[in-house]
């Protein structure tokens, strides 16, 4: 099951990568050919092409983080309920009665 996972978080942040690449080299393509069409606002097309270029990337490194999280889960899961079973007492904890003289 957990190598169905690490596969599927894999494959999730591949597509997610794939996709913000493809749109950025999209936005930028439009961007580069408005502004051969109309140079007068060429600096404005600009501005929005960098804006909207934040923001996919953002939402891309978002869904990377989430698959990455996903796919990490049932690692993290299965060693945090074996090194809770095997824990130390604190030492914030109460002394037993008569343990200290």
């Amino acid at each position: 099951m957990t190598d169905l996972a690490h596969i599927a978080g894999g494959l999730g942040a591949a597509l997610t990568i794939i996709g913000a690449a493809y749109g950025i080299s999209r936005l930028g393509a439009t961007a580069l050919d408005g502004g051969a069409r109309q140079p007068e606002v060429a600096g404005h097309l600009r501005i929005s092409m960098i804006i909207a270029a934040a923001l996919i990337e953002g939402l891309g490194f978002f869904a990377l983080v989430i698959c990455l999280l996903l796919a990490l889960k049932p690692v993290v899961a299965q060693t945090g309920a074996a090194e809770t079973a095997h824990e130390k007492p604190s030492a914030s904890a109460p002394a037993e009665p008569g343990g200290l003289k």
